[in-house]
């Protein structure tokens, strides 16, 4: 019989969760969310979410998690997102299948038309698991990393010079503020342009309030945010997130450039230079994530980023 334990938003309860993650989640996002972060995050989805989570156990020990809510970035009332987080060991799936049962029954209570499940280990594990549940793969994300000691600007040399005869200037946040009181708008318009470029199997309907909350955490450093300008105009960023566990380890959170400019190299440039710069500041790793056909995963691979991981949406019509 299925063994559940609501989470309660107690320091108890993040303090399981976290530890749960440095266990379960893959390479390398282990050690990655401190409880302070996960906490934060999860006061900033909207009531109208519905966000659910539950500890599941087997045999008396807590072995993982599964959570339900609708997405907050992409809020669709017909549209149920979930996760299911435990060992792939085939010994705990009878625990997966009464878990996803329930969130399934949940979701149909709630009327939901279509149940989307995303696995942040990409293993055949959970791809066969869902599959055989009736989904459908809809999104697959590579995760790659960089290794900022074999990362040299030298052998960019041409791409660099290139963009530095152009008549555009990379600069950072904290740099732009200074010379843009709508600062916050026109970081918003960009970032809203660009994510709607990025392949998805989710319909963005980005919330200002939200999106600053989320992108402005305690933890935010303005300095980490580039940002490519053609005279006032906001044509191009390459941002990055850090983790208050670690260091010398950094996340890629969101690098493009305007449709109307693209093709001349100013992607390539702008996250050399973010590299260049992320390397002087000390950092060692940089991480990112691309779906598969996003051009941008192929300009990671050229920088040197080598793939190290995989995620995977799937859905399921109700």
């Amino acid at each position: 019989m299925l063994d559940i334990i609501n989470f309660d938003s107690s320091d108890e309860h993040f303090a399981l969760l976290v530890s749960l993650q440095d266990v379960l989640w893959p390479y390398p996002w282990k050690k990655w969310e401190s409880v302070e972060m996960c906490r934060y995050h999860a006061e900033l989805i909207p009531a109208k979410c519905k966000a659910h989570l539950d500890f599941i156990r087997h045999e008396g020990n807590v072995i993982g998690w599964g959570a339900t809510h609708h997405d907050p970035w992409a809020f669709d009332p017909n549209l149920l997102d979930s996760t299911l987080t435990i060992p792939q060991e085939d010994k705990y799936l009878d625990c997966a299948q009464q878990y996803l049962e329930l969130q399934i029954e949940t979701a149909r209570k709630m009327k939901a038309k279509v149940f989307r499940a995303w696995s942040d280990s990409g293993s055949n594990w959970f791809k066969n698991f869902y599959t055989k549940n009736g989904f459908e793969i809809s999104l697959i994300e590579y995760i790659s990393e960089l290794n900022l000691d074999k990362f040299f600007i030298d052998a960019f040399e041409s791409s660099v010079s290139r963009f530095e005869k152009s008549a555009y200037v990379i600069s950072n946040l904290q740099e732009l503020k200074k010379l843009n009181a709508d600062w916050e708008t026109k970081m918003f318009d960009l970032w809203k342009r660009i994510e709607q470029d990025v392949p998805s199997d989710l319909v963005l309907d980005l919330d200002f309030d939200l999106w600053k909350s989320s992108i402005f955490c305690p933890w935010f450093k303005e300095e980490d945010v580039y940002i490519v300008v053609d005279g006032d105009k906001w044509v191009a960023l390459s941002t990055y997130a850090r983790s208050l566990r670690s260091n010398d380890k950094i996340s890629t959170d969101l690098t493009g450039v305007l449709p109307e400019y693209r093709r001349q190299g100013i992607c390539s440039a702008v996250k050399i230079h973010a590299l260049k710069d992320l390397k002087k500041k000390g950092f060692k790793v940089v991480l990112t994530g691309n779906e598969e056909n996003n051009p941008m995963f192929q300009i990671n691979l050229m920088l040197g980023f080598k793939k190290v991981g995989e995620e995977f949406g799937c859905k399921l019509a109700l």
